[in-house]
């Protein structure tokens, strides 16, 4: 076991051992530096595949430096003139610190005169001019041959089909670094035989200062099938790749007749039947040589229509190549040809221009067809159906002749079809009784409008067109204006005013009149816009209302139904507004008028309504008046039936209504408080009248209850000893109802007078039949009084006798 004290000493001296080897080594290195370079072998390989001379080959490579200690490093350059190699490092010169590293770029050159094969360089790496390092750089390089040919293509251009023509083509190394070796021309890749080298496999060695010339040679006899050919050779080599080289020909070829192609012709007779004696017409038979050498045709007809001729007007000629000419043939039709087709077939036969080479035969089929034309003209071309009114079942109905003439001559028009396009056309009715027109024949269509009630006022326009088989379409046009008004019957309903009362008493209505009627002149014959159109209407039909209004006003007022007269001005008076808000039109003539007769309407309805108000006042006031005389005087039989107190008050109050529509307030207050003052009257007649015939019914009834005996539905007086009381009843009820029918009629109730008059009568009537049947009764009873006293007197006669023969009797018995 080793003490403490060995232990602490043996440590003692291996780290001093240690210190002194470190401090060893560091004394060492502070002396001299190293330099590591990585890496230290560089190849480089040149590819020269350019031509010679046209430029130089370089590439850049890398390596890394690095030192232990400080220290400046130099890096030689490399320039070998018999190699024509350099090596130029970057940067050259520099410093590192101990344990620093550097990346070198060094640029490697060769000329592409530099000779092929491996070149060992060398770059030397100083430290205080003491080659420290060598990087060896390898440059490889390998030379490369190619061969062209030149030209690189062959083109013989246009070759006639027996010429031989030559091109030669030389093959030559391109590079200039070495020869081309095993060049060898290798049989046809594509084409015919008709083009040759002269020489085939193997031609040795090529140069770039000596190159190969090669011939290709064409044949003399080809019989192509077409002009472009074409050939494609190839030449390979050992080391310098290989060539192709296409070859071109434009071959002529010996003149060919192309395709023929049948021909047709349409003649159609445009010209009316005997105008002209024939129809000229030509064909033009295309003639192609497709070959390149000219051709010759010659050409004839093997089948010839009849009834028509073909002339061939150049039968024979030439063509150029690949080009075309054209046989004329000469169409005659005479005017009656019958309608049909036509068939007829030439040959054509070609050569060469010598004619001893066959180019070919063919046919061509002629067709004709020769058409007979068929039109039809129309008149008239157009159609104005004017305004078209709004009668009082609907707008007007017109019609129109369409003529139809075939215009040909040569055959009938058959089918016929039209139609039509435009806003409303089913307004619009056509009617024909024909299936067919006759050449040259003529034939009608009535055309019928008939707008339905809702149009709409404007110009409206139709297109017609109008067709059959074989015939286009012939247009036409037909228009028509919808006027929303019967004009030709205002005007007369505007005139026939002239012939009223209202014309007689009241002059300015002529204003309105005639303004009326140069309104509808004006629209008759002018444009009217839609907005004018919805006012128009109004305005004329309120006019006319306006004057009918105030005429019968007038009338009814004559023939004193003054109820009618109010219900006509108040009427009346409605139109002038009417009148006045549609009066303001965009037409600035129809607006003139309307402005006008709105004022003269104004002024006429003032005057009628202000005549018509004073009259129904005077009225008013006569009539209380005279009722008034009447009841003061306690004698209503002067009184007419009219003069009566609802009578005056409905007067004030016509009276009142009229004031009220001229805007007179005064009067119009002062009507009405005269009204109302005499409905009060009124009122209270009524009243008492009514109290009166309750008194008379109160009577009638005590009567009847107290002196009347009721049997079935008949009351009866049997009791005289009631006839007084019941005849002052019945008188009383008279007074009463008499009373009553007079207060109804100055009242002006008069059905309720009638009926009072009436029950009267009936009351009368009914107190004679029971005073009647009173009499029967006391007749009745006179008799059976009468009678009974003779039945009395016979029997007391009788007693008497009785006792006086009793007594006799006794008398004689005794």
């Amino acid at each position: 076991m080793i003490p403490d004290w060995a232990k602490s000493l043996l440590v003692k001296i291996a780290l001093g051992t240690v210190i002194l080897f470190a401090l060893l080594i560091f004394t060492g290195n502070a002396g001299a530096s190293d330099v590591i370079v990585n890496p230290s072998l560089i190849d480089v390989s040149f590819a020269f595949n350019q031509p010679i001379g046209s430029r130089d080959y370089s590439t850049d490579e890398y390596f890394t430096i690095t030192i232990s200690g400080n220290d400046t490093i130099t890096i030689d350059s490399v320039s070998d003139d018999n190699d024509r190699i350099r090596i130029t490092p970057l940067p050259s010169s520099f410093s590192l610190e101990d344990g620093e590293s550097k990346s070198i770029k060094i640029t490697i050159w060769a000329s592409s005169y530099a000779s092929e094969g491996k070149h060992v360089e060398e770059v030397k790496i100083r430290s205080n001019g003491e080659i420290k390092e060598i990087v060896k750089v390898t440059v490889t390089i390998i030379y490369y041959a190619k061969i062209e040919v030149s030209p690189s293509s062959i083109d013989f251009g246009r070759v006639g089909r027996k010429e031989s023509p030559s091109r030669t083509v030389e093959i030559r190394e391109v590079l200039g670094y070495k020869s081309a070796s095993g060049v060898s021309i290798l049989p046809r890749i594509s084409g015919n035989n008709w083009v040759e080298p002269d020489k085939y496999g193997d031609i040795g060695s090529v140069s770039h200062s000596h190159p190969y010339s090669l011939t290709f040679q064409m044949k003399s006899e080809k019989h192509p099938d077409y002009n472009r050919y074409s050939w494609e050779y190839k030449i390979t080599s050992n080391n310098a790749g290989s060539a192709t080289i296409p070859i071109e020909a434009y071959i002529l070829m010996p003149p060919k007749l192309g395709t023929l192609y049948d021909e047709y012709l349409e003649i159609k007779f445009d010209k009316p039947k005997g105008t002209v004696p024939k129809y000229d017409r030509y064909i033009e038979v295309r003639v192609r040589n497709d070959g390149d050498e000219i051709l010759s045709f010659t050409s004839k007809f093997t089948e010839s229509p009849s009834g028509i001729t073909i002339r061939i007007v150049n039968p024979s000629g030439s063509v150029s190549g690949k080009s075309s000419e054209t046989i004329s043939l000469h169409v005659v039709a005479p005017y009656d040809a019958p309608e049909g087709t036509y068939r007829g077939r030439l040959r054509i036969d070609a050569t060469d221009k010598d004619g001893k080479y066959n180019a070919g035969r063919g046919s061509v089929d002629i067709t004709i067809e020769i058409i007979w034309p068929v039109d039809f003209t129309i008149s008239p071309t157009s159609i104005d159906f004017g305004s078209l009114e709004l009668k009082e079942r609907g707008y007007e109905e017109k019609s129109e002749n369409i003529t139809l003439t075939e215009f040909y001559h040569y055959k009938p028009v058959r089918n016929l079809r039209i139609s039509k396009s435009g806003e409303y056309g089913n307004w619009l009715r056509e009617e024909w009784d024909f299936a067919e027109i006759p050449p040259g024949a003529s034939r009608t269509i009535t055309l019928k409008i008939e707008p339905g009630l809702e149009a709409v006022p404007q110009d409206y326009l139709w297109r017609y067109a109008l067709s059959a088989s074989g015939i286009g379409a012939k247009r036409m046009e037909v228009k028509a204006k919808i006027v929303p008004l019967n004009i030709t019957k205002m005007i007369e309903d505007f005139k026939s005013f002239r012939e009223t009362p209202l014309y007689r008493n009241y002059p300015s209505s002529e204003s309105i009149i005639s303004d009326g009627i140069g309104i509808l002149e004006i629209i008759a014959g002018s444009e009217v816009s839609a907005e004018d159109w919805q006012k128009i209407p109004v305005l004329m039909k309120g006019t006319l209302s306006l004057l009918s209004s105030l005429n019968g006003g007038i009338v009814s007022s004559e023939e004193e139904n003054y109820g009618k007269t109010v219900e006509s001005l108040s009427a009346a008076s409605v139109s002038t507004s009417t009148i006045e808000s549609n009066s303001n039109l965009n037409n600035r003539d129809i607006s003139g008028y309307a402005t006008d007769m709105s004022a003269s309407a104004d002024q006429t309805t003032e005057e009628v309504l202000l005549d018509a108000a004073k009259l129904l006042e005077l009225r008013g006031w006569t009539i209380k008046k005279a009722v008034e005389h009447a009841l003061a005087m306690n004698d209503i039989s002067g009184l007419k039936n009219e003069e009566n107190v609802l009578e005056s008050a409905i007067s004030y109050q016509y009276a009142a209504m009229l004031y009220g529509l001229l805007n007179n307030r005064e009067k119009r207050l002062g009507s009405v408080h005269e009204g109302s003052l005499l409905m009060d009257k009124h009122d209270e007649l009524v009243s008492d009248a009514a109290e009166l015939r309750i008194k008379a019914d109160n009577a009638l009834s005590n009567s009847k209850e107290n002196d009347l005996i009721r049997i079935g539905d008949l009351h009866l007086l049997l009791n005289p000893y009631d006839y007084d009381t019941f005849l002052e009843s019945y008188k009383m009820a008279e007074r009463y109802l008499e009373e009553a029918t007079k207060k109804y009629k100055v009242s002006g109730e008069l059905l309720l007078a009638d009926k009072t008059e009436e029950d009267l009568t009936n009351l009368k009537g009914e107190r004679r039949f029971i005073l009647s049947l009173f009499f029967i009764a006391c007749s009745v009873y006179g008799v059976l009084f009468i009678s009974a006293l003779v039945r009395i007197i016979g029997g007391s006669m009788a007693y008497m006798r009785d006792m006086y023969e009793r007594e006799v009797g006794d008398l004689l018995v005794t």
